[in-house]
């Protein structure tokens, strides 16, 4: 089958043939329908992924093979997506539902072969039916509308609150889709590309900021009606959990799930004055999979203008290596 490799070197990806994947016992082989490029990936190729990896975990497909010991509900023609993990399966992590804890966890994409490619080999135990009503290059947003439901649950938000994002990539539009889904009081999102605030406003934020030339915190006060008490930090860029936690309001609470991959730097008194909570998030468990689909299937959930480029395999490595430099886009979305 064809495939987009990585090559090991600056993070570059290529066009390759390998072999077809084959069911083993409990997974299932998929016809990739759709994988979307997750800013993850761009820090696994950069900072150690393995020449040869096929990436992407962002995956939708059809079944088109089905292992042995697998549940009779998984058959041929079934659209599906899938939480992108393999792991031990017994341990108290797997058996509590985040096999993304087990010491044996592989994440697809990253330690097993992904989703750029023409067929993907999918853990049974993790797949989710897609609805019908789910269809074309949207069905590849599921994982990450689950990320951001995920940090939304920890935080505990609900109906009527007001909170402001930091950074307005794919994760930080779907925070701020899932802020409206689930009634906000009112939303300021913050990011420095104009089409990225421009997305953010069209997915449901009351306003959006430029932070090299805005001020958010009065932003805030005009909009919120004061300090936000809640704040997602989404761009895992080194300064923005001080920011967040400069920005916020007395006893707010602050959802950490951007991917900084280098040492940050707080100043602890801000939290220690205002008595901050602060709460990191990743990945996702499988409710928050589960209320991803459904809100997506029932309309409350709207993501119109997520997706702002789709491409096949072939432009994939010029599209990845133009994301390692400069990610100005939403989500963009492979489709084999």
């Amino acid at each position: 089958m064809r495939a987009v490799v990585l090559t090991g070197v600056d993070g570059r990806l290529e066009t390759a043939e390998v072999d077809d994947p084959v069911p083993s016992p409990g997974h299932v082989v998929v016809r990739v329908q759709a994988c979307g490029i997750c800013g993850s990936d761009l820090h696994i190729a950069k900072a150690y992924g393995t020449p040869g990896t096929i990436m992407g975990h962002e995956i939708a497909g059809v079944i088109e093979d089905v292992g042995a010991d697998v549940d009779d509900r998984w058959v041929p023609g079934t659209a599906v997506t899938a939480r992108p993990f393999s792991s031990c399966g017994k341990c108290r992590y797997c058996r509590a539902g985040r096999p993304d804890h087990c010491r044996q966890f592989h994440l697809l994409g990253a330690t097993r072969p992904g989703g750029f490619a023409e067929r993907a080999l999918l853990s049974a135990d993790e797949l989710y039916a897609l609805p019908a009503s789910l269809i074309g290059a949207e069905q590849a947003l599921v994982e990450p509308l689950a990320v951001a439901r995920h940090v939304l649950r920890r935080l505990g938000f609900g109906a009527g609150e007001r909170l402001a994002v930091l950074g307005a990539g794919p994760i930080g539009l779907a925070v701020t889709a899932w802020a409206r889904a689930l009634k906000a009081g009112g939303v300021v999102v913050s990011d420095p590309v104009a089409t990225r605030r421009d997305l953010a406003r069209a997915l449901g934020a009351d306003a959006a900021v430029d932070p090299t030339t805005d001020d958010i915190a009065a932003t805030c006060r005009g909009v919120l009606g004061g300090a936000p008490p809640v704040v997602v930090e989404c761009s895992g860029k080194p300064g923005l959990i001080d920011q967040a936690m400069t920005l916020a309001a007395v006893e707010a609470r602050i959802g950490v799930v951007g991917a900084c991959m280098s040492f940050d730097t707080v100043f602890p008194f801000t939290a220690l004055s205002k008595e901050l909570d602060l709460r990191f998030a990743v990945y996702y468990d499988r409710q928050d999979f589960v209320d991803t689909l459904r809100a997506l299937d029932d309309g409350s959930l709207v993501v119109e203008g997520l997706v702002t480029d789709i491409i096949d395999l072939d432009a994939l490595p010029d599209a990845f290596a133009n994301l390692l430099t400069a990610a100005e886009t939403g989500k963009v979305v492979v489709v084999p």
